[in-house]
């Protein structure tokens, strides 16, 4: 629960292109700790906190790094940041569904933890784009009025936030468009990606409950 509300309080901060809640600086250190959070709360097991670990540290120095370089080695920087971050957020989306399917009983602890892995794999992609748009600039058209606000590091990451999430749900409002390779493939494969976790864990869910149900019913019977 208290990873569900940090990522909703979040995602509201870095909805802000210009950061008019937090200053940049501010704004980072809160996802840091918030990465920092996900890996205290999702990673169970030693192997995968192993391999998380060294895709969170990596992430969390590039980031760091960025403020004290310019030039290419800030844009280096930032390619590696956003394809770190979006490998460790992977990490947590596939710890968090291995987790859901190891469990014999649901509770209520488990639904939000799916809840939080479909944040978490929303900000995946989201970063995705980020190191798509870097390292290819023009990838995505976007319409005039957000124009401005994607002219900065801080406001492309809320526009590609907010595309990620619309990707992932399918809406599709058309603001935000990919427009060449692999901008269009990875935008695609986001939309189905979300199709089918929404129906694999709601069927997970579903079917373990149901079991849950006729387990605690044979055991009242006996």
């Amino acid at each position: 629960l208290l990873l569900l509300l940090a990522l909703v309080a979040v995602a509201l901060v870095q909805s802000f292109p210009r950061r008019a809640v937090l200053g940049p600086v501010l704004s980072d250190v809160v996802t840091a700790l918030l990465l920092v959070g996900v890996f205290r709360v999702v990673f169970e097991r030693r192997r995968e906190r192993l391999a998380a670990v060294v895709a969170l540290a990596a992430a969390l120095a590039a980031m760091l790094a960025h403020y004290a370089l310019a030039g290419w080695a800030e844009h280096a920087l930032r390619l590696a940041f956003h394809g770190l971050a979006a490998l460790f957020l992977a990490l947590a989306v596939a710890a968090i569904l291995a987790n859901l399917f190891r469990q014999k009983s649901i509770r209520l602890d488990e639904v939000l933890g799916t809840v939080c892995g479909y944040l978490l794999a929303a900000a995946a992609w989201s970063n995705l784009y980020c190191f798509v748009e870097a390292l290819a600039p023009g990838s995505f058209a976007v319409s005039s009025s957000l124009e401005h606000d994607a002219a900065s590091w801080h406001g492309r990451i809320a526009l590609f936030d907010y595309f990620s999430l619309v990707t992932l749900t399918t809406m599709g409002y058309g603001d935000v468009t990919p427009v060449r390779p692999p901008a269009t493939a990875l935008a695609a494969l986001e939309a189905v990606f979300g199709q089918f976790y929404i129906a694999v864990v709601v069927a997970e869910l579903v079917g373990a409950r149901l079991a849950q149900g006729a387990g605690s019913r044979r055991d009242g019977g006996d």
